[in-house]
C-alpha cells in the first residue's frame, strides 16, 4: 500500500440543528429522528502526522478527551480492524467547539479522522464505505461525512443534501456541558413528534429536546429569556448552545456586540462548501 503523504491539516466543522424532531425510540436503543442539519464556520483544527510506531497518539488542548473512549481513537480502531491497516499517527486536536454544546464537535472529529486516514494511507475507500463505519461510531457522524446542509432521518444515518440560502447566526455558549446520552435517556413519548415531510421540516424550528433541557437547567431558561429580545432563540441538538438566526451579516454582528457583553458568544455563518482539507 503506498503512502501518499506524511502530514495532513484539517478543519473539523461544527453543525447547528435548524430543527430536530425525535419520532420514536428504536429497538436497538437509538431513536428515529428527522431534522435539518447545517454546517457552520466554527471548527476545531486537526493535524495528522504519520509515525513509525504504529500507534495512535492524541494530543489536545482539552485533556478530558485523551482517553480510549474518544471517537477519534474508535474511528482509527475500526478502520484498522476492518481494512487491516497498521495505523501509526500522531493527532493534534485544537478544540474550539465546546464539549457538550450540541454542536456535534466529537462526531465531526470522528468523521474528519475517517477522511484523513483514508487520504493519508491512500486506502481509496468510497463515501459509502466511510459511511458504513461512521454509522457504527455515532448517529451524527454520517452527516459529517457529507457536510453542508442536509435533511437527516433514520437514526441519523439517512442524509439528503440540501441547498438553502446563506444565513448568519449568533451562538451563545452558557458554559454548561450536557451529555447527549443522558438527555436521550430522559426524553419520553410526550416529547416525540409525528413524522413530517421535508418541506414541513424546512418550515419547522422545533427541537424535541428543548423543553426537557430547559426544565433540567433553569439557568438556560433564564439565558433564553434574556436573549429573546434579539430574536427567536433556538437550541442546537441536546444543548447547551442557544442561537439566533439573522438574515444579514450586519444585523448578526450588531447583535453579537450586545450579547457578548453578557455571555460568551460568537457570530457564525452557514457553509455550503465543505472542504475539510482546505
Amino acid at each position: 500500500m503506498k503512502m501518499v503523504m506524511k502530514q495532513l491539516s484539517c478543519k473539523s466543522f461544527a453543525k447547528l440543528n435548524l430543527c430536530l424532531h425525535v419520532i420514536k425510540r428504536r429497538d436497538d436503543g437509538y431513536h428515529d429522528i428527522q431534522g435539518i442539519f447545517h454546517v457552520i464556520d466554527l471548527y476545531d483544527t486537526m493535524i495528522f502526522r504519520m509515525n513509525e510506531s504504529k500507534s495512535v497518539n492524541l494530543n489536545t488542548n482539552d485533556k478530558s478527551l485523551m482517553n480510549e473512549d474518544n471517537l477519534i481513537y474508535k474511528a482509527c480502531r475500526m478502520l484498522s480492524e476492518k481494512y487491516n491497516l497498521n495505523i501509526g499517527v500522531d493527532i493534534t486536536l485544537e478544540k474550539k467547539i465546546p464539549i457538550g454544546s450540541g454542536l456535534g464537535g466529537g462526531s465531526s472529529n470522528a468523521a474528519v479522522t475517517l477522511h484523513a486516514i483514508n487520504k493519508l494511507y491512500d486506502t481509496q475507500l468510497s463515501k459509502d464505505e466511510l459511511l458504513t463505519i461512521a454509522d457504527q461510531l455515532g448517529s451524527d457522524v454520517p452527516f459529517f461525512i457529507h457536510g453542508g446542509t442536509a435533511y437527516v432521518s433514520g437514526k441519523g444515518n439517512i442524509v439528503k443534501k440540501l441547498s438553502p440560502n446563506p444565513k448568519f447566526y449568533v451562538l451563545v455558549f452558557p458554559g454548561i456541558s450536557i451529555s447527549t446520552e443522558y438527555i436521550f435517556g430522559i426524553i419520553s413519548d410526550k416529547d416525540f413528534c409525528k413524522p413530517d415531510n421535508q418541506n414541513g421540516l424546512l418550515e419547522s424550528e422545533h427541537n424535541s429536546f428543548e423543553e426537557v433541557v430547559l426544565n433540567k437547567y433553569p439557568e438556560l431558561m433564564q439565558t433564553k429569556y434574556w436573549l429573546s429580545s434579539f430574536g427567536k432563540v433556538r437550541m442546537s441538538g441536546t444543548g447547551s448552545t442557544l442561537y439566533i438566526e439573522f438574515d444579514s451579516y450586519e444585523s448578526a454582528i450588531e447583535a453579537n456586540k450586545e450579547i457578548g457583553k453578557r455571555y460568551r458568544s460568537k457570530m457564525v455563518s452557514s457553509l455550503e462548501s465543505y472542504d475539510i482539507f482546505s
